[in-house]
């Protein structure tokens, strides 16, 4: 009596499938590295992984925000420092000039020309732009902040850029706030104090400038005070070193939170490499295994498929 082909069949097939679906698996996670290849795998750790994955993929917009605002950043405080430098250049000069009654054509011709040109290289200067974006305009941020008289005409509204969770940093700046704007004039205040040393130099009689006063409204509140020529500049110059500060500021705090994210990001793609990546030692060593059964499963195949009851009986 023969046993049946049929059975051969079935437990051929069942074992030829189970051996096959693990050369499979081990050869995908060899080629692929990953041992999560699909949900069923391990359906917790590959939540958790997709989880992690989309933290990561938020941090990372984080990081490419902060080199953005970082470059912006940068370059506002170090614009507003070359600002802050040339200004107190100019203190020193008009100290010079209030103690200074009369001068001569010459010298009034010098003065007038280094006080403009000191006026327009204000100007240029709160105008800079990173990437064609002017930095001190506001949202609007395509046309330049300040008129050539140093008339602000950008806007109060800042645009920001998110860097972490719930913070978000300036990628432009309100010119009226952070290059000291009387408003008053609608001019950055050391433009305005410019602006009356040359018309003083140009009456010939720059003692006037001692008994002289500016209105000034550097808060928008719209009530000006009078103010002297030298306390006018202090006063804008204060100003616009208080912003450069609030900047400096956020560098620092932008540093600290990119190294954060930077740390968090090593973190969540360690514990993303741990749940899905592959032990290639282990993986081979299984694959070996599968093969070196699946070999075994056919030759038992083999050797069996002409057995008989028969040769049992004795």
């Amino acid at each position: 009596m023969r046993i049946p082909d049929i059975t051969y069949f079935d437990i051929f097939q069942k074992y030829d499938r189970i051996r096959q679906e693990e050369l499979e698996r081990y050869n995908l996670e060899a080629a692929s590295g990953k041992k999560l290849l699909k949900p069923s795998d391990d359906p917790v750790n590959f939540v958790r992984a997709l989880r992690y994955k989309k933290l990561n993929r938020n941090i990372e917009t984080y990081l490419r925000n902060s080199d953005l605002v970082l470059t912006k950043l940068e370059t506002a405080e170090s614009t507003m420092g070359t600002i802050v430098n040339t200004g107190e250049a100019l203190r020193a000069k008009i100290v010079q000039i209030l103690n200074t009654g009369v001068i001569n054509g010459d010298e009034a011709a010098a003065l007038k020309d280094y006080f403009i040109k000191m006026k327009d290289y204000i100007v240029n200067q709160a105008n800079i732009a990173v990437g064609g974006d002017y930095l001190f305009g506001g949202v609007k941020s395509k046309t330049p902040p300040f008129a050539n008289d140093g008339t602000y005409q950008g806007e109060t509204q800042e645009t920001t850029a998110p860097v972490s969770k719930g913070v978000e940093l300036n990628t432009t700046y309100n010119g009226a706030e952070y290059m000291g704007v009387n408003y008053a004039s609608g001019k950055i205040l050391l433009v305005d104090v410019i602006d009356a040393i040359v018309n003083a130099i140009d009456s010939g009689n720059i003692g006037q400038l001692n008994t002289a006063t500016i209105n000034v409204d550097l808060d928008n509140t719209g009530t000006a005070k009078p103010m002297k020529i030298l306390d006018a500049f202090d006063a804008g110059l204060s100003k616009i070193m208080e912003h450069r500060s609030q900047i400096g500021s956020q560098i620092a705090t932008l540093n600290d939170l990119k190294t954060q994210n930077e740390s968090l990001k090593l973190k969540f793609s360690n514990l993303v490499s741990e749940m899905e990546d592959a032990d290639y030692s282990a993986t081979i060593m299984n694959l070996q295994k599968s093969q070196t059964a699946y070999q075994a499963l056919l030759a038992a195949i083999s050797s069996t498929r002409d057995l008989s009851l028969l040769n049992f009986l004795k």
